[in-house]
């Protein structure tokens, strides 16, 4: 498989997952804003939205390819089939009894992960009602993380990347009747989540089936693949999915100060579309090549594998990152300043944003380096270098709450996030799991120059901008698209320069197999 080829297709569909979800977040602002009904869902849908990303792009997707893919590699297909099963039947039934004991003991585990909201008895109330109905999304999702990751392993990425387009998709419509029909809205959207995981995981049967792709169901268990998936799921839990577990930590901090948690919601929107475009598409695609090449490949092969996905994340983490640092205002107050979306909550969801952008190479490289680890099956370290950065992050949240309010969430999950890739880069070197060569160098240094090009460009145009006072939507919509594109296009003009990001070399690379 060509990592950027797959990494490419990975995103294309993420990209038109992320322009649903783009237009579920602008009804949303319009529907409910930043006021109680749209506190309430967001946390009762961040629960099992947390879930599903540290299920389907963390620790079941770190655990379970390189155990299944390595039985495909060796020819062991019918054990992989068995192993593919067994996990199946072993985590519905896990997540079934954890839904059940989420359904009896809410009001407890609300208490818990929204503290803050016990003092307003109606917020609270509404809170247990709406978890109660998305709760079970749990059991839905691991279910459909597992078959993900069973198509990702066969090089077919395209289905778990579009499965957010069903969900989103789901939410608009529910969303818009429940506001037209003068609805429940709360109690809609809650349902409406389920039936989307509904729909998600009859999508993924259909695929395994299309694609020939078999799941055995048997009472008997392929021992060896459970313990080394045993060995590998319960770390990645904590490593893979750092950057949800530091969200949910600021989402529960955050539940103390009225409006917090739904501006730092659509600020986490915003940097979450590179950070998937990049970040994930990257790392998921990169598991299974790794997964393979550990086992077939000598270590200068699979060092320049690692090497050339960071090179291509930096390329375009570094120039998102600038633009999201420069531009935050404009970019929130044209995507989402209407309706009950208002200037007050456009500053806020920025100032955020602001924060976080500076995170934002940090969260992408994480997803790129924990992949490592698990592709050599060598869970502990990450495990403990994540232990240690939650710790500091909800110390920092704690802190920097008490002094700056949510911003200082923001900041808490950016320098932790920073920690973690400074510890977990020097351990990879240390322990040989990874050592970059002389030739990243160069790349590097022709990306942060151009990069810093960029964002000269877009302070221009920020300055520009401040002097004119635009209300129409589509003509801020448009004046956006084309500072991106023509910013984009002085970018790329740039580094082509540098050969190898000429137009013909990353078409090569593009077209290769490897």
């Amino acid at each position: 498989m060509n990592i950027l080829k797959s990494s490419s297709i990975y995103s294309f569909f993420t990209l038109i997952s992320r322009i649903f979800g783009f237009v579920r977040d602008v009804v949303f602002a319009n529907v409910l804003g930043t006021g109680l009904v749209a506190d309430v869902f967001y946390v009762a849908f961040r629960f099992p939205n947390t879930f599903r990303r540290i299920f389907s792009e963390g620790a079941l997707h770190s655990s379970f390819i390189p155990v299944y893919s390595k039985l495909l590699a060796q020819k062991e297909k019918k054990a992989a089939n068995i192993f593919a099963g067994n996990i199946s039947l072993i985590l519905f039934f896990i997540t079934f009894i954890i839904v059940v004991l989420a359904e009896i003991f809410m009001p407890k585990v609300i208490s818990i992960l929204a503290p803050g909201y016990i003092e307003n008895s109606i917020k609270f109330d509404q809170l247990i009602i709406s978890s109660r109905i998305t709760f079970p999304f749990l059991a839905l999702i691991t279910m459909c993380s597992i078959y993900s990751s069973v198509l990702n392993a066969h090089g077919k990425f395209a289905i778990s990347a579009a499965l957010p387009i069903i969900l989103n998709i789901i939410l608009i419509l529910a969303a818009l009747t429940a506001y037209y029909l003068d609805g429940n809205i709360l109690i809609v959207l809650s349902c409406s989540v389920i039936l989307a995981g509904m729909l998600q995981f009859l999508l993924l049967i259909f695929s395994i089936k299309r694609n020939n792709i078999q799941i055995t169901f048997l009472k008997s268990f392929y021992i060896d693949g459970l313990k080394k998936f045993s060995k590998l799921f319960v770390p990645s839990i904590f490593s893979s999915g750092l950057l949800q577990i530091n969200i949910l930590i600021g989402t529960i901090i955050a539940s103390y100060q009225s409006g917090a948690v739904s501006y730092l919601y659509y600020a986490d929107r915003i940097y979450q579309l590179p950070l998937a475009l990049i970040g994930i598409a990257l790392g998921i695609t990169l598991l299974p090549n790794l997964s393979k090449k550990i086992k077939n490949e000598s270590n200068k092969e699979v060092f320049f594998l690692i090497e050339k996905t960071i090179i291509f994340s930096l390329l375009l983490a570094v120039p998102a990152s600038v633009a999201l640092f420069v531009m935050p205002y404009i970019i929130v107050e044209t995507l989402f300043q209407h309706g009950s979306f208002n200037e007050m909550s456009s500053l806020s969801s920025a100032q955020a944003l602001k924060y976080y952008s500076i995170g934002l190479i940090a969260f992408i490289l994480t997803k790129i380096l924990t992949p490592i680890y698990f592709a050599n099956e060598k869970p502990k370290p990450p495990l403990v270098l994540s232990l240690i950065t939650v710790i500091t992050n909800t110390v920092l949240s704690i802190v920097l709450f008490k002094n700056y309010g949510f911003v200082g969430i923001a900041i808490a999950t950016t320098i932790s996030s920073w920690l973690n890739i400074v510890c977990m880069y020097i351990h990879l070197h240390m322990s040989g799991l990874f050592t970059h060569s002389k030739k990243m160098f160069m790349p590097f240094i022709v990306i942060i120059f151009s990069s810093l090009f960029l964002g000269v460009l877009l302070s221009i145009f920020v300055k520009i901008y401040s002097y004119f006072i635009i209300t129409n939507i589509f003509i801020k919509l448009s004046c956006l698209f084309i500072v991106i594109l023509a910013s984009l296009s002085s970018y790329i003009l740039l580094i082509s320069f540098y050969k190898p990001f000429s137009y013909v070399s990353l078409k090569t690379e593009f077209l290769s197999n490897d």
